[in-house]
């Protein structure tokens, strides 16, 4: 070996600050968007909540009824100084919190690392005066100080808003760490997975996975707190009696994980990875048919998405027990406008799951993209498959794959809460939720289609459909949002199913929308040039 390359071995760490300064220009959306959207969220609900619960009997009144509620602990985690303001908002944030925080982190650790691998920069880089484990090493840097920044923002924020300082800090502080736990989670996949794509549904996955084990666990009030990452975000108690365990748990599991990172970065190949993706056959067939090549390379993220929205779906189904328990009173239904107390639950579920039925064809509309960059999709146009034939092949199935997980997870969550309630009429009441939904639901996947067609790295602008659906869903009457605002939402604009009747004027309009923006889509891809192949 050269003397130069003995140099660089000893020196894994060679180019350090030029790596982060490199990694702050060119992934700076990501880390702002990172920090922006955390930020944005606490604020917001420490404001509504401000203005919600003005005096001590209504925050008394809070903590007496939705704190004490079993499903609103299962949903948003435990709640500590619920007399309180901050430990309302705190107690607010939970369901949206845990999601966001975890997954932010994540994603932008994917970004900053086995993404820029993938487009083969990192390989360059590290070919020059950059050492092996730079790349890593920057990364790391950059989400720690967007994690303090984050924090030392949401600080400032609920300070603003009128919380104590003291507990305002501790809060932040969780968030910080929370949001750090899971970018080192986002860099350990990153070194093991050859592909981001596979790295980002991965991600994904663990977090839905440590959510709904916070979920089970909070929920049946087991005391193991400790059994998922995102139960010991609420156990930090910031505007209770604080406490540093869980900030000492999350700093630990960072550092093992960043640990293991180092070892990953430091034995493979550059571009390589342990999950690598399984070779096809050896022979293909005479004749590609769209359809069938979009259900090969969506079937991993559509049973996923469906295995774990049929999993959420049937923990909301087991525990409209404990609803119907809560507000079983005939008067207290009267007063709530319900027919049914388990309808609360519904609507609830039925948000997760026209988000799920959204986010496949967000994925399926990502993957498509992803192969136009690549150039195999302009491999595959050279044969004779037509542009019409593979777009509609493609969205055929997508959009089928779409409606599936919202129907199924419907009747999953029809038949859990039947045989948990012993209400009959809860199954069909479902089902008439899953097939209201099905418009919106394809209004999400007909935008994706004409993001997807406008340009391959477009669709990932549709998640905010699908978040601002969930925002409104969940934190609608917290955030004080009005009337237009939740009309953004296209749930929303139909009902909140089943405690509403359904809009049938508005199901039309979308189902028409979602038309012409289909046909539109084929006729914009049809007509631009592919950006590979």
């Amino acid at each position: 070996m050269s003397r130069p390359h003995r140099m660089l071995g000893a020196r894994p760490l060679a180019g350090l600050g030029r790596m982060v300064a490199l990694g702050l220009r060119t992934c700076w959306p990501s880390l702002i968007l990172t920090a922006g959207v955390s930020v944005a969220l606490v604020v917001a609900v420490a404001i509504g909540i401000k203005g919600l619960y003005q005096t001590p009997t209504s925050r008394l009144e809070y903590a007496a009824t939705a704190g004490a509620s079993i499903p609103n602990i299962a949903f948003n985690g435990r709640g500590y100084g619920l007399s309180s303001l901050g430990g309302i908002t705190g107690a607010e944030v939970g369901f949206m919190g845990q999601l966001l925080f975890p997954l932010l982190g994540l994603l932008a650790a994917i970004r900053l690392t086995r993404r820029e691998e993938e487009t083969g920069r990192t390989e360059l880089l590290t070919a020059s005066r950059v050492g092996r484990l730079a790349p890593l090493a920057a990364a790391t840097v950059l989400l720690v100080v967007t994690a303090l920044a984050t924090g030392a923002l949401i600080t400032v924020g609920m300070v603003a808003t009128g919380l104590p300082a003291s507990g305002s800090a501790w809060y932040a502080s969780g968030v910080s760490a929370c949001i750090l736990c899971f970018a080192a989670v986002g860099l350990l996949l990153a070194e093991l997975c050859q592909q981001s794509l596979t790295a980002r549904q991965l991600g994904i996955g663990l977090v839905l996975i440590a959510f709904l084990a916070r979920f089970i666990v909070d929920g049946l009030e087991w005391e193991a707190t400790w059994a998922s990452p995102l139960g010991w975000l609420p156990e930090v108690r910031a505007f209770d009696a604080p406490q540093a365990w869980p900030l000492a748990a999350f700093g630990v599991t960072s550092l093992a994980l960043l640990g293991a990172c180092t070892v990953a970065a430091g034995r493979r190949d550059a571009g390589a990875g342990a999950f690598t993706p399984r070779p096809g056959p050896a022979r293909g067939p005479a004749r590609q048919r769209a359809w069938r090549l979009a259900l090969v390379l969506e079937r991993t993220a559509t049973l996923t998405s469906a295995a774990l929205v049929c999993l959420w779906t049937l923990l909301i189904g087991l525990f409209s027990e404990e609803m119907t328990k809560v507000i079983a009173n005939p008067s207290v239904l009267a007063a709530m406008g319900l027919e049914r107390a388990t309808d609360p639950m519904a609507a609830m579920a039925a948000t997760i799951m026209v988000a799920a039925a959204g986010a496949v064809a967000l994925l399926g509309a990502s993957r498509l993209g992803a192969e136009e960059s690549a150039g195999r999709l302009g491999l595959l146009l050279s044969t004779r498959c037509s542009r019409t034939r593979l777009w509609l092949g493609w969205w055929a199935t997508t959009l089928t794959s779409a409606a599936v997980v919202l129907i199924v997870s419907a009747l999953l969550l029809g038949s859990s809460t039947w045989a948990v309630s012993g209400q009959e009429e809860s199954f069909s009441t479902a089902l008439e939720v899953g097939c209201a939904y099905l418009a919106p639901a394809l209004l999400i996947a007909a935008v994706s289609a004409l993001l997807a067609a406008l340009d391959p790295h477009l669709p990932v602008a549709g998640w905010a459909i699908v978040l601002w659906t969930v925002v409104v869903g969940f934190l609608a009457e917290v955030l004080d949002l009005p009337e237009w605002a939740r009309d953004l939402s296209p749930v929303h604009m139909v009902g909140v199913l089943p405690v509403d009747d359904p809009d049938l004027q508005v199901i039309a309009y979308q189902g028409g929308a979602a038309l012409v923006l289909l046909v539109t889509s084929l006729i914009v891809f049809r007509r631009r040039s592919l950006r590979a192949g």
